[in-house]
């Protein structure tokens, strides 16, 4: 059983002081690698540390022993997350000398720097997963850690064209865009691109922000909003040239 852990007064553990690479076993079982350098903290030796492996409602804990005996566990296979998922990390240093569990530090979010022997870039906004979805060919996830571009396991040679033709990128990548500001400026009235460095919001905001001829998101009402997001989704277009790159994909017979 899960103890219940109390989270006041915790320290906020660096993140260049995970390192994560996911990758699969012989099985093709996703499983991790991590380094962790928490001999710095100024933390009681006895505490025990914790790492969290989540993804949507996927949830698993592996126990590391304690900051003066650390221990890799035998076993690190994501067993309860489903095996097409990169997952999200979380680290937590807890008192366990406390009947509830008191977590001294943690750091949440820690993306994988690799996925599969390759590198995954720290700042990528849009996650790709590969899943049956019926007959659809894509959708857009935003229920969990991270937007989550849904691809079609079943679809013939959709890594290919969702990596390499320029027809999928210019008639599927705007409308993610569109749903994801939506998503954020809309539905959950979030309009601050300054606020949180580690909050996706916060980042998709801030690269619509940064495209040529756009501004920060307006505070005023939905109106307002949304044609700031259609004039984002239009300047996203603009900067990566969908157009020019639609119509030379179809001359070229892509």
């Amino acid at each position: 059983m899960i103890r219940k852990l109390n989270y006041t007064g915790r320290q906020k553990i660096p993140r260049c002081n995970v390192e994560i690479d996911v990758r699969r076993d012989r099985a093709g079982m996703r499983t991790f690698d991590i380094r962790l350098h928490l001999d710095r903290l100024d933390l009681p030796g006895k505490a025990h540390i914790y790492v969290e492996a989540y993804h949507r409602s996927g949830y698993q804990r592996f126990d590391f022993g304690t900051l003066e005996k650390m221990r890799i566990p035998e076993d690190m296979r994501l067993t309860r997350l489903s095996r097409s998922a990169i997952p999200l990390f979380r680290i937590k240093v807890v008192d366990t000398s406390d009947r509830h569990g008191r977590i001294l530090g943690s750091v949440d979010k820690i993306r994988p720097q690799s996925v599969d022997d390759q590198p995954a870039d720290r700042q990528t906004l849009l996650h790709v997963e590969f899943d049956d979805l019926g007959n659809k060919i894509w959708e857009l996830d935003l229920e969990g850690d991270w937007p989550t571009l849904r691809l079609n396991a079943g679809a013939e040679e959709i890594s290919f064209i969702a990596g390499a033709d320029y027809r999928f990128l210019s008639l599927v990548y705007p409308e993610v865009v569109r749903q994801i500001l939506t998503r954020i400026l809309i539905q959950d009235d979030h309009t601050d691109p300054e606020c949180n460095d580690d909050d996706w919001p916060t980042l998709w905001l801030r690269l619509a922000s940064d495209l040529p001829g756009m501004r920060p998101p307006p505070q005023t009402e939905k109106a307002e909003r949304e044609r700031w997001i259609e004039d984002a989704v239009e300047a996203f277009a603009v900067k990566y040239n969908l157009l020019g790159k639609f119509n030379k994909s179809l001359q070229e017979g892509r």
